[in-house]
Formats: C-alpha cells, structure tokens, sequence
C-alpha cells in the first residue's frame, strides 16, 4: 500500500474538493434545463406559455395559459344625423388570466369604393375572459357615405389578472325605440354586492329577431351605492323599429 506525504494528502484533499465543487455545479445545470417547465423559474426553457413583461414571465401568465388574439364578433356604423355616425364593436378576450389597462383600437369608415373616409383612435381596458363593448360616437364623414366599418387593433399590453364579475342585477328593460318624438330604452339595475361600485360602464345593443344589431349606445355610471336601485335610459335621435331585445353589458373601469 503506497504511503503519500502530507503535501501528497493535502493537494489530494484540495483537488477532491474542486471535483465535488464542479460535480455539483454540473449537477444543478442537468437539473436546470430537465426540470419541469414554470413561469415563476423567470425564464421560458422548455415549452411553456407567457408573455415576457421585461424578463418576468410570471407576472404576466400562468403557463397554461395560451395567448390568445382578441376576437371581433361584429363591427357596426349607425347613421345619426347628416355625415355623423357611431361604430360600434363587440370584442371577446378569450385569456382567461389576461387583463390590460390600455388597449388602443381604431375605427375606420370606408366607402363604397373601399376609400377611406373617416379615422377615431381610443383606447379602454379589457378584463380576463369578458365580452365588451367598443362605442364611438358622432364621428365626422362629411359629404361622404360609408358603406363599411373596420375596427384596427392597433396595441395592447397584457398582464396577469382575475375577472370581476360584477353583481348587479337587471331589474327591467322598457323598449320605447318606436316613438319618433323620444326613442328610448329604459333600463333599471340593483347593486348585489356588499360593496360601492364606481366607474361603471354600461353598454346597450338593440338586436332584431335574427340577432341582427340595430343600434349600440353606451353610458358611464359614476356610482352605485350597496343595494341601491337606479335608472339607466338610453337615447337615440331617430325611432327604431324592429327590435325583439336588447342586451346590457356591464364593466367596472380599472
């Protein structure tokens, strides 16, 4: 049995030290890039979901969630007066862990010749999962016709997010769009919740027997106290016949 030095032992000694040392950074490098895929590891390296908000995907989508565009379900242009119209859109988020502050969209009129007559950009929020209500009002075409409406989405910046559903019942809907001195519709609402809502937009679409939209206005209620009641009416400047319902959206603004 051979018989080493101490200076043997020692650069012995320092050299299985070094090799524990690399084993165990080799080690946690394997572990690394094998390990199941998370958002919260900061990192995408392996295959899953998110938007990378600066380097922290976390913050922004849990990893099942996939990504999805915002669907347009209808877009709508409504004579009001001579070379005044409102566009109307209803839009679904399908994330349903995705909220934004500030999606910029724009409306474009087009006429019959495909040439574009008149421009309105916005922006609103969205909330995760939700159907909502674009509504532009009064926009200016002048002397000429538009014969087809466009809704560009032009940016939008997600983050993480729960939806808010809100508890507020619809008592009644009184449709009076027949009366050509004062077409309306009346709508009368309840806060459920044990809480003060503010900032509540409240959208109206008037659709026909076959679904077809008819006429789209929108309001902003400012607040609705705990168990408070209040009527909401509607106004258009032109009877409007035809109508088998109308449907209310509901959204709180962030």
């Amino acid at each position: 049995m051979p018989i080493f030095s101490w200076g043997v032992r020692r650069q012995l000694g320092v050299f299985a030290v070094f090799a524990a040392v690399i084993f165990l950074i080799i080690g946690g490098l394997i572990y690394y890039f094998r390990s199941e895929p998370t958002c919260f590891d900061n990192r995408k390296n392996q295959d899953e979901e998110g938007i990378d908000c600066g380097g922290a995907v976390a913050r922004c989508a849990p990893c099942s969630e996939k990504i999805r565009d915002l669907t347009v379900l209808w877009t709508r242009f409504f004579p009001t007066r001579q070379g005044v119209y409102d566009a109307a859109a209803l839009l679904e988020n399908s994330n349903q862990f995705l909220k934004t502050g500030k999606f910029v969209y724009t409306f474009k009129l087009y006429d019959e010749n495909s040439v574009l007559i008149a421009v309105r950009e916005n922006s609103t929020f969205i909330w995760p999962g939700e159907k909502f209500l674009i509504f532009e009002p009064n926009i200016l075409a002048e002397n000429r016709t538009p014969k087809r409406a466009l809704l560009e989405m032009r940016s939008v910046s997600w983050e993480a997010g729960e939806a808010r559903p809100l508890k507020i019942d619809i008592l009644k809907r009184d449709i009076l769009l027949q009366d050509s001195s004062s077409p309306r519709l009346e709508v009368r609402i309840k806060n459920q919740e044990n809480q003060i809502y503010k900032n509540i937009e409240i959208g109206a679409v008037l659709l026909g027997q076959e679904g077809e939209v008819l006429g789209v206005s929108k309001t902003l209620l400012d607040r609705l106290d705990i168990g408070e009641e209040k009527n909401v009416v509607f106004t258009w400047p032109r009877a409007i016949s035809g109508v088998a319902r109308a449907d209310i959206l509901l959204r709180q603004a962030p």
